[in-house]
């Protein structure tokens, strides 16, 4: 995962509990996101831990008055701030008993300085419609990391009954500082049909950290199909999103989406532009070598342009021996040599002779594998030129590989 934009969202949210702009906490760029969220956490037990023993005795008094009586004092006598303390301890059904006798202003207040993790079973137990009705309160303010804090412990009937009153960069700007990561997927179950909307967003509200950031939390599945949709967009929002990554230094959450496209999303988005741009692509490559991201290349490379391949091809040759070696042993493990022989191709001859040169195409399962999927994926023009460049006694090996396939999968005379 894209640990700057980890840790981007960690700095929203300790603003938003400190009361003060991100921008005033610059000075905390490049620490770890651990560290933020830790620090974070720790300021939020300690704010709730300051008035503990006097909340509890208040809790304690609450039960002995009736329900409506408690509210009138909550909302006259207690204010938002305490009632926000008092919601982590107070029992959930005489919790939910007085939050709904309560304004839906004073309720939204009170959310502000929550802290869900306390008062789950308050929250959880609330009707659907006044969790709707306050969500649209704190977005009408801004409140998008309360809105982060307390997605992650809603169930699904209060997301669905929410999700209505945000709008599309509303779901962005709460993805990003959600709570739990780990909810998104059915945060976008919930709101599927709005997929395209939301791409859409990112681009016209300059939201590409929010999207990036969503990108890099999803699961396999729901990553793939986002995007697809985001694929299926036009030359300018794809050329936004390819200038954000670069800018936001966010390859590590973009390449990973690409490799789960389907075959005519990848080969959409390997015809933008942006993509093809000798400063995209050298940081493409530099985040696809050192990050462990060579898998996550290779689907793209091999779509892309001759020219553009040819600056990948360039850069991978330019390698040494062991790492080189290393990248084409973790491309034949994935069974990716339909991706990696374009690749190949596209090295100039004497680049190509070098590779060829190194001991692993040598092995027999490699040039077998090699074979297979010239023969499966009609490879023949690219795969004779490397065949080419291998030592004589290699050659000899290729070539009873080659007699042995079926006649008509062998390569034209």
């Amino acid at each position: 995962m894209s640990e700057h934009l980890q840790a981007a969202a960690e700095v929203a949210k300790l603003a938003r509990l400190l009361n003060v702009s991100p921008q005033d906490l610059s000075y905390l760029d490049g620490l770890p996101s651990a560290a933020l969220r830790a620090f974070r956490d720790s300021t939020t037990d300690m704010l709730f831990a300051r008035d503990s023993e006097q909340l509890g005795r208040v809790a304690a008094s609450s039960k002995m008055v009736p329900i409506a009586v408690a509210a009138k004092g909550a909302e006259l006598a207690f204010g938002p701030l305490m009632c926000a303390a008092l919601s982590g301890i107070i029992e959930p059904d005489r919790g939910v008993a007085v939050a709904t006798r309560l304004p839906i202003p004073f309720l939204a207040e009170a959310a502000i300085d929550m802290d869900p993790r306390r008062a789950t079973g308050v929250i959880s137990a609330m009707p659907p419609q006044t969790v709707a009705d306050v969500g649209r309160v704190l977005l009408g303010r801004g409140e998008f990391v309360t809105m982060g804090r307390f997605v992650g412990v809603l169930p699904d009937a209060s997301l669905r009954a929410a999700a209505p009153v945000m709008s599309d960069a509303d779901l962005l700007r709460i993805a990003f500082v959600l709570e739990d990561k780990s909810g998104l997927d059915k945060l976008m179950e919930i709101t599927s049909e709005r997929l395209p909307g939301i791409i859409r967003a990112a681009h016209d509200d300059d939201l590409w950290t929010e999207a990036l950031d969503l990108l890099d939390n999803l699961s396999p599945d729901s990553v793939g199909r986002v995007g697809d949709i985001a694929a299926a967009h036009d030359d300018e929002v794809l050329d936004s999103l390819v200038r954000a990554a670069l800018r936001l230094e966010a390859f590590d959450a973009l390449l990973p989406v690409t490799r789960l496209m389907q075959p005519q999303s990848l080969d959409r988005f390997a015809e933008v532009p942006a993509v093809h741009e000798d400063a995209v692509l050298r940081e493409i490559l530099r985040v696809a070598l050192t990050q462990g991201l060579w898998r996550d290349l290779l689907p793209l490379a091999a779509k892309l342009p001759t020219e553009a391949r040819a600056t990948v091809a360039r850069e991978v040759a330019n390698e040494d021996d062991a790492h080189l070696t290393a990248l084409i042993r973790s491309a034949h493990e994935a069974g990716m040599w339909d991706s990696l022989i374009p690749i190949a191709l596209a090295m100039s001859e004497p680049e190509r002779q070098r590779m060829a040169a190194l001991p692993l195409f040598a092995e027999s399962a490699v040039l077998a594998a090699i074979i297979a999927s010239a023969a499966e994926h009609d490879l023949w023009a690219a795969v004779l030129p490397l065949v080419d460049a291998l030592p004589p006694k290699t050659r000899d090996s290729v070539a009873e590989l080659i007699a042995a396939l079926p006649e008509d999968q062998r390569p034209p005379v």
